[in-house]
């Protein structure tokens, strides 16, 4: 059975009171996310046809639909569309590649939808693949702390 939905990786116990909160419906990222959610979630940080280099830092949650060389940041998703090209890093907590990357990867839960094309490497808690995405580097899924 696939799940529908990935929910957000808990920082708390499953003993503590944030366990019982149902998980907040902005941070949980479909399985395959669609134009829709993706353009209703998300801010165009590079626009279609636009090339821009640098290093980019942002604290809401966007998207690459055209050309980026360089560091892009955020505190909560990065997605680069279909029509999207990175060179360089990508950091934040989620990230959805539907486009092209050269570069790595550090976040929480990274998908790569059907139309990926990435050549880096990946460090993450949750990595979904689709069929069809095309992944060139390694994978690197670091242990959650052993507990007593």
């Amino acid at each position: 059975m696939v799940p529908e939905k990935y929910e957000p990786i808990r920082e708390s116990s499953p003993e503590s009171p944030a366990a019982n909160i149902p998980p907040d419906p902005a941070l949980t990222i479909p399985l395959l996310p669609g134009r829709a959610w993706i353009e209703q979630r998300t801010r165009v940080a590079v626009a279609r046809d636009v090339k821009i280099s640098g290093r980019l830092v942002f604290h809401e949650p966007v998207r690459i639909d055209g050309r980026f060389n360089g560091e892009a940041t955020s505190s909560e998703i990065v997605v680069i569309n279909a029509d999207g090209k990175v060179e360089g890093r990508i950091r934040a907590p989620r990230v959805v590649v539907l486009g092209e990357l050269r570069g790595d990867v550090l976040s929480r839960v990274v998908v790569l939808g059907p139309t990926a094309r990435v050549t880096g490497n990946i460090e993450a808690a949750s990595v979904a693949v689709f069929e069809g995405a095309f992944l060139q580097g390694a994978v690197r899924m670091p242990r959650p702390p052993a507990s007593d």
